[in-house]
């Protein structure tokens, strides 16, 4: 990439950046933890939240709206006193995609045991992650690990999990983009600045891996940000590192930008785009 063609996707880039902000939340999960004010709250149903945040927002919004009624006002105490046998009812009709009643009942079952154990799970996330760590791989592999090894059996028998529970806690070592896992990082790590939280500060956004979807893949290949074509990990890792080159304290900063620009004027769609076309850009235009 030339220097000139360098600056001009770095304008780009910024200038999603300041188009899509708080006016575009209802079009992300984010909608949900920040409803609450309390970090405890905003932590348990930031990760319900992402874990969910598979299809359009429109569907699964209504998936989390069902648990997060059956939790009531206080999500992170329901989750604390959470007993399969007499609280699952509450969860009786659930049903969105691979997801139902029993795997979330599991996976409320599942926090009511790291909260336990650790109090929080910023507590339970912190005991994985080390410094020299190059990214956050490591310690989210420890914390998936943590969720998904709790004895199980008060929901499944012999305590073996669905394929769904799996399906919310996807393992990083599997070669996955874990997209929802590390859209629940950058909410967590990354400063409040009106949509992610700042909740986590003992962990640089530098150590942040993208959340990588269909929406921000497609627009990273257009913008020149990578030419891999598989949804893994690897290409993930490989836009984070080339937005390094424009923010290589804060390189995720810009997930919320592309990825929105991909949903809401749809060139996450196959439309093809160029680092012009993103600078003309008007929202409400159709690249």
């Amino acid at each position: 990439m030339t220097r000139r063609s360098r600056r001009a996707l770095g304008a780009a880039l910024e200038a999603l950046t300041r188009r899509y902000g708080a006016a575009y939340l209802g079009t992300s999960a984010l909608m949900f933890p920040r409803r609450y004010r309390e970090p405890a709250d905003q932590e348990v149903v930031g990760l319900l939240a992402a874990c969910l945040a598979y299809g359009r927002v429109d569907l699964f919004a209504g998936a989390v709206e069902q648990i997060l009624a059956a939790l009531g006002e206080h999500p992170a105490d329901a989750v604390r006193r959470f007993l399969p046998r007499r609280h699952s009812r509450r969860l009786a009709g659930f049903h969105y995609r691979l997801n139902r009643p029993a795997d979330i009942a599991a996976a409320l079952w599942a926090l009511r045991r790291i909260l336990e154990e650790f109090g929080s799970l910023k507590a339970c996330f912190l005991a994985g992650y080390r410094e020299e760590d190059g990214d956050i791989r490591p310690a989210l592999t420890a914390f998936v690990d943590r969720i998904t090894r709790t004895d199980l059996t008060p929901v499944f028998p012999h305590g073996v999990p669905s394929r769904g529970f799996r399906h919310l806690f996807p393992d990083p070592r599997a070669g996955g983009a874990c997209k929802r896992l590390n859209l629940f990082l950058r909410w967590m790590v990354r400063p409040d600045d009106g949509l992610d939280l700042g909740l986590w500060p003992e962990v640089p956004p530098a150590k942040l891996i993208i959340p990588l979807d269909t929406h921000v893949a497609r627009v990273a290949r257009a913008l020149g940000l990578t030419r891999l074509k598989s949804p893994g990990w690897r290409t993930a890792k490989a836009i984070t590192e080339a937005l390094k080159t424009f923010d290589p304290a804060d390189p995720v900063r810009y997930d919320y930008a592309l990825c929105r620009f991909g949903i809401v004027e749809g060139a996450g769609k196959g439309a093809r785009l160029s680092v012009r076309a993103v600078l003309r850009h008007r929202p409400g235009d159709h690249p």
